[in-house]
């Protein structure tokens, strides 16, 4: 866990602001989906529910975050 937060704290400036930017559109986006789940609750239209919206929101953000990590160190790589 340790070493994880350290690599954390060695991200790239420029890639940890694509991150930055990245969870905050996943936010926006499961915000959105939660809109739509709430809909459904009200409209029981099937169609609503399987979109799959929440699902994506949350691939987003673990995927900005995973990605952002393997940027990260391609670009060490590189500069060895």
């Amino acid at each position: 866990m340790n070493k994880l937060l350290e690599e954390f704290k060695n991200i790239d400036k420029s890639i940890l602001k694509l991150m930055k930017s990245g969870i905050k559109f996943s936010f926006v986006f499961c915000l959105f989906a939660t809109l739509f789940l709430a809909t459904y609750e009200t409209v029981h239209t099937p169609i609503l529910f399987s979109i799959g919206l929440f699902k994506t929101s949350l691939f987003f953000f673990v995927a900005f975050i995973t990605y952002a990590f393997a940027f990260d160190s391609v670009r060490k790589i590189q500069h060895l």
